[in-house]
């Protein structure tokens, strides 16, 4: 592995052929850059080979074909022109066939609850010609110099005069040098943008002031190279993207052979749903347990015991808190995922004496008790309960060593003490039952997508776009208003996944106008991307005037005839027919849709906001490894710009925007149930924050 500061140990790599490979690899963009403080000269001889095919040189430190390469005015020159193509911000990502553009912008604004380019040091990358991805190493290749992230381009707008040595120690005259250097920052500005938008460019329409905004989301190259770093590192969990042309996409691609890293975290849901009454009673004819034992095997418990138990080694009286609040909480968690198939079979025996009638079979067991026992009665279980719990506990080979373990039995009864009394959900729900005049509650239940974009940023996979989300919200409010004649808006919505699938394999594109003059009827090239089948329910806030609510009230046929087609470039249904006739219903206070909610299926993960701050990459992989039940999403974005009239732009106004990553955390049905009502309005729901620079999804 090359780290930063090793030039000096691969220099002394006595085998050519290893020393070449070292090489080559500590200049790629995948890796930590090297630092060559000090080590100039060797440095420029390698940058200078490096221009050549691997095929054509055998030894990146041959002193006499760098020196002829130098001074070859037709080579250097190609190399020079190749700077025109260095950018911040790729805009050939994914499709190669955006041409003759390129984008460099300032970092953008740091934002401390998403991860963006502003997050990292500022780098620059290369796409063009893929036959000139060799060339563009020279000036464009990174390394550490005096402590600092740089490539040739960037170092010889001052002219340093290591470097001018360097130089002049391969044979250039001080005047060549001078030239060289007034040509490779004439094609190096500050800041480019292109003037008008290519025709091979996504566009997203945004919310914009008074009207709508064009914007084309680009990737971020210093973010994208640190992603392929910590990946090198094997930090984090991955899946690549593959391209046929690695080259003509960028330098980055092309030194990875076409397959770049992504992070890979989809939701973690449970395979099967919970629900079924009659396969409970099975597994206790057969002996079995119907508890969530899988909920304590987790490593995450494992560590919350241990952190527990040593908690009070800790130096600091801080330190000791904090572990002590994180083992606990986690415990609890555990305890109530543990319990989770009791609770919902308690739901189905309360809703449905047929279920209620097939329990005498069990009748006498600590399960019949917990099903049937009025709520007030339920903490009398708790003796037989911790018992159960804890020889659960002791028949697994990992967590023996904690059954009726002295230390950890009073958090075991205190937390399981507190889960059988917040059980009934109806004690949390509040017992005002007012409507509130100019607010309704829109449930849409069960929502089928099939090919969602998975990929919902080129930074990660897995949970769709919260943004996608979003704008299939407002697609929803504008097709709502056309056909009512209204003016509601709505404004937030919180976001339930039932079931989630990836899906395999790559999809054809259609047929279109392919070519130069777009007469040509044939495919385009496929580009790699990753899709996820899932069942969803939303919960949408709707505000409005009241009369307009109330005509909304008497309109459901037309509530089910405005709900959109597509959600995050997948097609979207509502549930089979048949399945349920109340997909789509209002509500008018929080206290009726909360106790719908509350029954919602345990094997489900409620998509809640969160408020981690992200430093950098290393940062956010350490929280995901910590906390698992969090994953990383594409959260908005933040505008490289100002907003400007472009030729090709869907709107008046358009702007690049770089996507930014987010962290939700993926929290149990069960855990929503017992928090309570007052915790899930006011931290469940997700709006659009838009400011001048940025446009970010946030936490009501």
């Amino acid at each position: 592995m090359v780290n930063k500061g090793q030039l000096n140990t691969l220099l002394e790599i006595g085998d050519i052929q290893e020393r070449t490979v070292a090489l080559r690899r500590g200049f790629t963009a995948y890796t930590e850059p090297l630092d060559v403080t000090g080590h100039e000269k060797s440095a420029l001889i390698i940058l200078l080979n490096l221009t050549y095919s691997r095929k054509l040189v055998d030894d990146l430190l041959d002193h006499k074909l760098a020196k002829t390469t130098l001074m070859n005015n037709e080579h250097i020159g190609a190399c020079i022109k190749e700077v025109q193509w260095l950018h911040t911000h790729n805009l050939k990502y994914p499709d190669i066939r955006v041409s003759k553009q390129r984008l460099i912008a300032v970092p953008s604004t740091l934002l401390p609850s998403v991860l963006s380019g502003a997050n990292c040091k500022q780098i620059f990358g290369w796409s063009h010609d893929s036959a000139k991805v060799n060339l563009a190493k020279l000036f464009g290749a990174h390394f550490i110099w005096q402590d600092k992230a740089c490539c040739l381009a960037r170092l010889l707008s001052v002219q340093p005069k290591e470097w001018k040595m360097a130089f002049q120690s391969l044979g250039m005259s001080v005047k060549h040098f001078v030239v060289l250097c007034n040509a490779v920052k004439n094609f190096l500005p500050e800041s480019a943008l292109p003037e008008k938008v290519d025709k091979y460019s996504v566009q997203v329409r945004m919310p914009y002031r008074d009207g709508y905004l064009a914007i084309t989301p680009v990737v971020n190259h210093a973010l994208q190279a640190s992603i392929q770093q910590t990946a090198f590192k094997k930090q984090g969990r991955y899946t690549n993207i593959e391209f046929t042309r690695p080259a003509g996409v960028s330098d980055l691609a092309a030194s990875l052979g076409g397959n770049i890293k992504v992070l890979n975290y989809p939701p973690s849901l449970h395979p099967s749903v919970y629900g079924l009454s009659h396969s409970w009673l099975s597994r206790m004819r057969n002996g079995q347990t119907v508890f969530n034992s899988n909920a304590l095997k987790h490593p995450e418990f494992i560590k919350a015991l241990k952190g527990l138990l040593l908690s009070d080694k800790a130096l600091v009286l801080k330190q000791r808190r904090r572990q002590k609040v994180a083992s606990h909480r986690q415990i609890r968690s555990t305890l109530s995922q543990w319990l989770a198939p009791i609770i919902e079979w308690r739901l189905a025996v309360e809703e449905n004496n047929d279920v209620f009638n097939q329990l005498e079979e069990i009748e006498g067991s600590l399960e019949y008790q917990l099903l049937t026992v009025p709520n007030e009665q339920l903490p009398e279980s708790l003796v037989p309960l911790l018992s159960l719990f804890n020889t659960e506990l002791s028949n697994l080979n990992t967590n023996r060593q904690y059954a009726f373990h002295q230390h950890l039995m009073k958090p075991f009864k205190h937390h399981l003490q507190w889960l059988l009394a917040h059980i009934d959900t109806e004690k949390s729900v509040v017992d005002d039952d007012e409507e509130t005049p100019t607010q309704r509650y829109l449930y849409l239940k069960g929502i089928r997508v099939f090919d969602a974009n998975a990929l919902s940023n080129p930074y990660c996979v897995g949970i769709p776009s919260l943004t996608a989300v979003w704008g299939m919200m407002h697609h929803y409010q504008r097709r709502l208003n056309e056909r009512l004649n209204t003016q509601l808006r709505m404004t937030s919505f919180s976001w339930f996944i039932r079931q989630y699938s990836s899906v395999k394999g790559k999809k054809l594109p259609e047929f279109g106008m392919q070519g130069q003059k777009e007469n040509q009827f044939r495919r385009s090239g496929i580009i790699d991307n990753r899709y996820c089948d899932l069942v969803f329910d939303l919960i949408v806030h709707i505000d409005g005037d009241e009369d307009e609510l109330d005509t909304l009230d008497h309109q459901s046929d037309i509530l089910k005839a405005s709900f959109p087609a597509s959600f995050a470039g997948g097609v979207m249904h509502p549930p089979e027919l048949g399945s349920t006739n109340d997909w789509c219903e209002l509500y008018h206070c929080e206290a009726s849709l909360y106790s719908t909610l509350s029954r919602l299926p345990m094997s489900g993960k409620w998509i809640m906001p969160t408020r981690y701050s992200l430093d950098n990459l290393e940062a956010l992989l350490l929280l995901l490894k910590q906390k698992p039940s969090l994953c990383p999403v594409m959260s908005g974005y933040v505008l490289l710009d100002k907003p400007k009239s472009r030729k090709h732009s869907l709107e008046p106004l358009h702007c690049y925007a770089e996507s930014v990553i987010g962290v939700v955390e993926c929290a149990t049905a069960i855990d929503i149930r017992l928090q309570g009502i007052r915790h899930f309005f006011r931290r469940a729901f997700w709006m659009l924050d838009v400011k001048e620079c940025t446009m970010l999804m946030k936490r009501i």
